[in-house]
């Protein structure tokens, strides 16, 4: 939400003489270099640049813990340091937490706009965001700040000359002068072989197929002879035929042995251990050339011939239909441009949700039984969603005989937990999914380079129609039943969608009734995307069953839509989450019903005093609010100390419609070239019914 620009008035830092810390750093040898940053940290404990830059060591060495420890004295010492609050987004990014690191970096950014590693790791978040132009746009400011720094030169390195090398090679290809074909054909593998890098891709194939669209059955398996287990698709080698298992965790293709052998394929050259090399493989009318095949010496569940991996795939819209029995791939939205750009905002993804896309893995944020939310990962693969002991035990109020065991029919017993989680994520609710597995989380944290709470299984997923953007970084879920109930009215879609949306009671909401919020940053709706998370402050204190928000809470909201035109701008907002006290993003449902402007036009609406609302021991008349000369603007003419939805306080052009957006969010409209809520900028918020009601 909150956006910082670099200044003119920043000093890059040029070339200097390293201390043997900065020197061992520069060098790659990270034992030594911590070891001496900790040293020059007893005689500078409160040098906070100096313990950033341990707690950056402690990382190249995998010592999360470690690093946990000296973050916490650091911040101790400088709550308000840029280096620290820096230090501490990257440690946040590498426990599994990115949404709390994009706060942090917000925060270092405001106390020091001339900080370089800022934008270094803020471009790593827009990495796993499919946020790759801003990912470059941070990784060059980071460079014009500190070319010292040796994480940003690497960085840098990485991309920005790659992605120069692209545009440089598309733009001659598409200019006047002839080029012949040979040239031609290995200018474009040059650029094919050069956008991997350039974005979160782990395909396995140098040539992607050409068909448009297709669809795929899928076969289900029985491993028990009545129930679904997962499906498997028909995958045509040069000399056999097999049946792969669709994994949405997996990578590519993985087949076994006798498969490989009996097709001839051989190990390519330089190619890892473990893999062979297929010439062409074909999934139904798409044909794959020049592939990286793993193969495995030990059997596969189920009598299973492999796995294939969803990500083969990722030049698609990807959706996985249960109940159809199909897999269906169709086009994805133009994006135009030689360069991998940022996530798309077509109206052909309306619906769909970001999730963090790292190496093959597509990562949900799950919050288990509304307490404590965390990084899963989709996996089809699995028969049974698992996670972390540290995961389960943080959720669960068992402490004794936590987990049972199950014997499987390959023979090697595994842990379950006994008790039942609830799981929110991505708009879905599944509750008391039981027979969860206890997992070894290391290895999947190795390959994605943070913690990674657990794996959300067919027990889960095939419940749903699952989408898939790799590209975008996005996913829809939809249970079978509402799609089928959807299905049967789309011609009265628009007035089913209108009669679900909550009514007032009554125009007049009384103040003490809603929640003041304010914006950090600028919000602008030229540089927002559906899909975005945006956050604001609770002004003064509210209290409910179940949620207590206090001063300074954060309310988080999602855009539903956002256009700058020379028309009028929209910018839509659905605010579902908050930080009650104990319950980090617990789901919840406010509608915005008013605007304010900034504190140097508007005074505060509330006492500092909390309001306790739906029922209990305290009543709203004992904290009434206080009354200001916006009261009777807010009001619109009713009753005093009331709020009319709708009602924008001195912003000229600006309208706003409570429920007038998708999916009944709030829609904000201006006259102007784009929507803009200036820093300080105020939101007054009213509960939905079912919130008062204590079912948020």
């Amino acid at each position: 939400m909150c956006a910082f620009a670099q200044t003119s008035a920043c000093k890059p830092i040029g070339p200097h003489s390293l201390s043997p810390a900065e020197k061992a750093y520069s060098d790659g040898y990270y034992a030594q270099a911590q070891e001496l940053f900790a040293q020059a940290l007893q005689q500078n404990p409160t040098d906070a640049v100096l313990a950033a830059k341990d707690i950056a060591a402690l990382l190249h060495l995998d010592k999360i813990a470690d690093a946990m420890q000296a973050l916490n004295a650091a911040v101790a010492a400088n709550p308000n340091s840029a280096a620290v609050l820096t230090a501490q987004a990257e440690v946040q990014i590498r426990r599994g937490q990115p949404w709390l690191a994009e706060k942090s970096l917000n925060a270092a950014a405001a106390a020091d706009p001339c900080y370089a590693r800022v934008h270094l790791i803020r471009s790593r978040l827009f990495r796993i965001e499919s946020m790759y132009a801003s990912e470059r746009t941070e990784l060059e400011k980071a460079y014009a700040l500190d070319v010292t720094d040796p994480d940003i030169l690497m960085a840098w390195s990485h991309i920005i000359p790659p992605a120069l090398e692209v545009e440089g090679t598309v733009k001659a290809l598409e200019g006047p002068d002839k080029i012949d074909e040979e040239t031609r054909a290995k200018a474009e593998a040059t650029v094919h072989s050069i956008l991997p890098v350039l974005r979160e891709d782990s395909q396995t194939c140098k040539v992607l197929p050409t068909a448009p669209s297709a669809t795929l059955p899928l076969l289900p398996t029985r491993d028990d002879g009545k129930h679904i287990d997962g499906f498997r698709v028909e995958v045509k080698f040069p000399k056999s035929t097999a049946r792969l298992t669709l994994d949405t965790g997996a990578s590519g293709l993985f087949i076994s042995k006798a498969i490989a052998d009996l097709n001839g394929f051989a190990r390519g050259m330089g190619a890892p251990m473990d893999t062979v090399r297929a010439e062409s493989v074909q999934i139904g009318p798409l044909e794959f050339h020049d592939c990286i095949v793993g193969v495995s010496e030990l059997p596969f569940p189920g009598g299973s011939d492999g796995f294939i991996g969803t990500d083969i795939l990722a030049s698609y819209l990807i959706t996985i239909d249960p109940r159809a029995q199909k897999l269906q791939l169709d086009p994805l939205p133009k994006q135009s441009g030689a360069l991998p750009g940022d996530r798309s905002a077509s109206g052909e993804l309306a619906g769909y949700q970001p999730v963090y896309h790292r190496r093959q893995y597509l990562l949900v944020p799950v919050t288990l039984d509304g307490k404590v939310e965390k990084l899963f990962a989709l996996d089809t693969g699995m028969r049974m969603s698992a996670m972390s002991p540290e995961t389960a035990h943080a959720a669960s109020d068992t402490k004794m005989n936590f987990t049972n065991t199950l014997q499987t029919k390959s023979g090697a017993p595994v842990q379950v937990y006994r008790d039942n989680f609830d799981l929110q994520f991505a708009g879905m609710s599944m509750e008391r999914q039981s027979r969860i597995l206890s997992m070894e989380p290391s290895a999947i944290a190795h390959n994605t380079g943070f913690d990674v709470g657990g794996l959300l299984g067919f027990d889960v997923l095939g419940q749903l129609t699952t989408h898939l953007d790799y590209r975008d970084g996005l996913v829809k879920f939809e249970s079978p039943e509402a799609a089928a109930s959807s299905g049967k009215n789309k011609g009265t879609e628009k007035a089913r969608e209108e009669a679900e949306c909550p009514s007032y009671a009554s125009a007049e909401i009384p103040l003490d009734q809603t929640l003041q919020l304010k914006v950090m940053g600028t919000l602008d709706s030229a540089h927002l995307k559906p899909g975005k998370e945006i956050w604001a402050k609770v002004v003064n204190g509210l209290m409910y069953p179940g949620c207590t928000l206090d001063r300074d809470a954060i309310v988080y909201a999602h855009v539903t839509a956002a256009s700058a035109s020379t028309g009028p701008a929209e910018l839509g907002l659905a605010f579902d989450h908050a930080d009650c006290a104990g319950r980090s993003k617990a789901p919840m449902t406010f509608h915005l019903i008013a605007l304010l402007p900034p504190p140097d036009q508007s005074k505060s609406l509330h006492s500092a005093l909390p309001t306790q609302v739906a029922g209990g021991a305290v009543q709203i008349s004992d904290t009434a609010a206080a009354t200001d000369g916006y009261d009777a603007l807010l009001s619109d003419g009713g009753k005093p100390n009331t709020v009319h939805p709708g009602v924008v306080v001195k912003m000229p052009g600006v309208k706003l419609e409570p429920l007038g957006g998708p999916g009944c969010s709030a829609r904000i409209t201006s006259a102007s070239r784009s929507v803009q809520l200036a820093p300080g900028a105020e939101f007054i918020l009213a509960l939905s019914s079912s919130a008062q009601n204590g079912k948020p």
